[in-house]
């Protein structure tokens, strides 16, 4: 493997407009008009090469007055975006699992397509948007259920479902009872 300084300034520069991952740690690049420091395997527009100047660590761009780009954040030792994104994604969901959830919205704020957001998740969660959504909302009525004296069709809507016949499948497919059985189990 070279270090930074084996590496010629045009073998960095085609890293850069190619976004090259297998130079990410050897050095890092900044661009004098945004400020703004990256990877070689950023994926943001790529800089003009009279902008460009070339760090060896993520320090040394910082004290040149450079700071991280928030979508390569050159300043993290590990960076996994795809992963992020899920994380960001299941904070959504879990944060709103009691709204009516817009795909269009989801992905205007996490800036990526539905079909790049959906493989994605299933392959970092095991489930589909639809499956966790379903199972957060669940896991949500279980917990009302335990704790509350509210009926059943109230913890349906509560908990985000837009008709009953949906929660008690829902229901029914993660828990192998329905609601009402679940509630008598628990001796109510």
């Amino acid at each position: 493997m070279k270090d930074s300084k084996e590496i010629s300034e045009n073998e960095k520069w085609q890293a850069v407009i190619s976004c090259i991952d297998s130079y990410d740690g050897l050095f890092f690049y900044g661009v004098k008009t945004t400020g703004i420091f990256c990877r070689p395997s950023c994926r943001a527009k790529p800089p003009i090469r009279e902008n460009t100047v070339f760090f060896d660590r993520p320090a040394a761009a910082i004290k040149a007055g450079f700071r991280p780009c928030k979508k390569c954040r050159p300043d993290q030792v590990v960076f996994q975006p795809d992963l992020d994104l899920v994380k960001k994604a299941k904070e959504f969901l879990d944060t709103n699992y009691n709204q009516s959830i817009d795909s269009k919205y989801i992905i205007k704020e996490l800036g990526v397509s539905i079909n790049h957001l959906a493989r994605l998740f299933k392959q970092h969660t095991g489930f589909t948007i639809t499956e966790y959504l379903a199972k957060v909302r669940v896991d949500k009525a279980i917990e009302l259920i335990e704790l509350s004296d509210e009926k059943i069709i109230d913890i349906a809507y509560m908990t985000g479902f837009k008709s009953l016949s949906n929660f008690y499948k829902c229901f029914k497919a993660l828990t192998r009872c329905t609601p009402n059985a679940y509630k008598k189990g628990r001796g109510d």
